[in-house]
């Protein structure tokens, strides 16, 4: 059943209502049993196109009305502002992206998924924000996260839908957290959030089938995988840079665990910035081989994140049902770019006249581009 045959339902029950007739009595007028017009407004059925003008006729209302013409219309609409505020988070263009979301949601105000995106982008905006002399500019984050902070109590005063309230949650969370309001922040959760035990994605897996069953799981898997080394990586902040290398190495077993053939996708990322941990570590402990060697590692997943294209299917037997979907960032410059920027710093003195660093800076050149 589509979502275009459920709004006609929807719409049928609507008009039907406002006139105040039963579904026995539209059912006489239309000639037909009073279970196939349960059945419309269910969703359960689609009215025949023979009989859409009949319909339309009876309620005084335009047979475009009836098709939801206009809902469909500003659906197209909404779809093409949030790919444009995608295209301009793929390239760093936070700023744009704010603008696009608060054109859209002042355009569709009692939209609150577009609420959310708006908070969400306000959110990705306030990470990095800079003034005219380059400094992180603390006024600016303030009112960022408070203006967050209001969305999203409209949003959970108002919306019933737990996927767009659940994600409020998380972004008004961060904002709390920024804010040192971390008492709020836990509340908040306690409130409204389940534990991870009785969570959506486990839960699902008793419930779903075949091939849904099979994308359900590797995602979820792809995802604790990410969550678990984050929380190792947190835990081992206060661990000696000997005991905080043993981290990392493991956590490079654990994506090798899941990425048995090395396409980590969306997954580069993460591990360039764990690669690039692990080089500071080593730096620190002055083991200068390791340090290369992570080095080498980081780029390789810099260059093969920047050619990854949305839509890239992943090919390991535990993550061959999903694919790519893209990235957001709060900066500019693609990530072999930003790598080589790095490399600039003081701090790689000691490695920068090998010629193994030479080599991986020359081949950063290649795929670096300062616009996206």
């Amino acid at each position: 059943m589509s979502n275009l045959e459920i709004a006609i339902g929807g719409k049928i029950k609507l008009f039907r209502k406002n006139r105040g007739i039963t579904q026995e009595q539209l059912a006489d007028y239309l000639n037909i049993s009073f279970q196939s017009v349960s059945k419309w407004e269910c969703g359960d059925a689609y009215p025949d196109i023979t009989m859409l003008p009949k319909i339309a006729m009876f309620f005084g209302v335009t047979t475009d009305e009836l098709l939801c013409i206009d809902k469909l219309k500003e659906q197209e609409e909404i779809a093409k502002y949030r790919q444009r505020r995608n295209d301009a988070l793929a390239i760093g263009h936070t700023k744009q992206a704010v603008a696009i979301m608060r054109e859209v949601t002042a355009k569709y105000p009692g939209n609150y998924e577009l609420m959310y995106l708006l908070a969400y982008t306000v959110y990705t905006d306030s990470l990095n924000p800079r003034d005219a002399a380059g400094v992180i500019d603390r006024d600016y984050q303030q009112n960022a996260w408070k203006e967050i902070i209001s969305i999203g109590e409209k949003v959970l005063a108002e919306c019933k839908n737990n996927d767009t309230r659940t994600e409020m949650i998380e972004v008004m969370c961060y904002a709390l957290r920024d804010l040192g309001e971390r008492e709020k922040a836990a509340k908040l959760i306690r409130e409204n959030l389940g534990r991870l035990w009785v969570s959506r994605e486990r839960m699902l897996a008793y419930v779903l089938e075949d091939n849904e069953l099979l994308i359900h799981r590797q995602q979820t898997l792809v995802n604790l995988t990410e969550l678990l080394s984050w929380e190792m990586w947190d835990i081992a902040a206060s661990f000696e840079p000997k005991g905080k290398f043993t981290v990392l190495e493991n956590i490079f077993k654990l994506y090798a665990m899941i990425f048995t053939d090395g396409n980590y996708g969306y997954y580069h990322i993460k591990l360039l910035h764990f690669r690039i941990t692990a080089m500071h570590t080593c730096l620190e402990l002055g083991d200068y081989a390791k340090a290369l060697e992570n080095l080498k590692n980081a780029a390789h997943h810099a260059i093969t994140f920047d050619q990854l294209a949305p839509g890239a299917l992943y090919t390991s037997p535990l993550t061959n049902k999903l694919c790519h979907k893209g990235t957001i960032k709060n900066y500019k410059g693609n990530e072999s770019y930003n790598l080589l920027m790095e490399l600039s710093n003081e701090k790689y003195d000691g490695i920068r006249r090998t010629p193994e660093f030479t080599e991986i800076c020359t081949e950063l050149e290649k795929y670096a581009a300062a616009d996206r």
